[in-house]
């Protein structure tokens, strides 16, 4: 079945989500952020790029960027295989780590534009990773209450709201009743009992290894063993799909 085509968006601002292929943990150690980031603000540099906002969560990446149509699957694909490159050589593994294609939505509307902006700064908050969006240290939130970080083009969006008090009120009063349904209605939410923090240090207690990566050189029956246990710990099987590397399917098989 051939790809639907991209939706063009008439402001040149998208959201981006960026996934790993299984939901792979993609950031392991503060040093998997920085790289991510270093090489994000180079790409910016290189491509043109305006960025709004961003987000890294563990497995996925929220962008809220300007660009030219024709400069995003560039920026993408550079951005990537500067990335998976890096990471491939830390973790002594080979092949893809993002899925073929990033998922956008052309944000063409000034309440969109700020539900977005909103939506992508509470991820974490909505993971169970943080009470407060300003508490997350590798998102831009912090960039809109002042703190230094020349990645983000803050003026647009105070433009948008009409000034930063206006904005960081618009912040405040969001995220106490957030609806992420008009924000991107096509992706699945779950809950998280376990925030990933969390689940990648009880992952790393019980099979005693240093990375998510190291799973490939587990034998099988140790493998289907882990998976029992980390399920008996309280991780979903979202979860340990994810940190052993294998499909929903295989998890459902060893953790009855």
């Amino acid at each position: 079945m051939p790809r639907k085509p991209r939706i063009f968006s008439p402001t040149g601002i998208y959201h981006i989500i960026l996934r790993s292929i299984n939901q792979h943990i993609i950031f392991e150690e503060d040093a998997d952020y920085q790289k991510m980031l270093y090489i994000l603000s180079d790409c910016k540099r290189t491509f043109d790029i305006d960025i709004y906002a961003y987000c890294l969560m563990d497995n996925h990446i929220h962008l809220l960027i300007h660009s030219a149509e024709d400069h995003l699957a560039s920026f993408f694909q550079s951005l990537g295989t500067r990335f998976v490159r890096w990471y491939n050589t830390k973790y002594s593994r080979s092949g893809h780590l993002f899925q073929d294609r990033y998922y956008s939505i052309p944000v063409i509307q000034k309440q969109q534009y700020l539900s977005t902006l909103a939506y992508i700064h509470n991820n974490p908050v909505k993971s169970s990773l943080c009470r407060y969006p300003s508490e997350y240290r590798w998102s831009s939130c912090n960039a809109y209450y002042g703190q230094k970080n020349p990645l983000v083009d803050k003026s647009f969006s105070f433009d948008i709201a009409g000034s930063k008090d206006l904005l960081l009120q618009y912040f405040y009063t969001d995220s106490t009743h957030f609806d992420d349904s008009q924000v991107i209605p096509a992706l699945e939410k779950t809950r998280r009992f376990i925030p990933d923090k969390d689940a990648l240090n009880i992952f790393k207690e019980f099979t005693k290894l240093s990375s998510a990566s190291d799973v490939v050189n587990l034998p099988k029956s140790l493998r289907n063993k882990y998976i029992a246990i980390l399920y008996e710990k309280g991780l979903t099987k979202k979860q340990i799909a994810r940190l052993m590397d294998v499909s929903i399917s295989t998890v459902k098989r060893h953790s009855k």
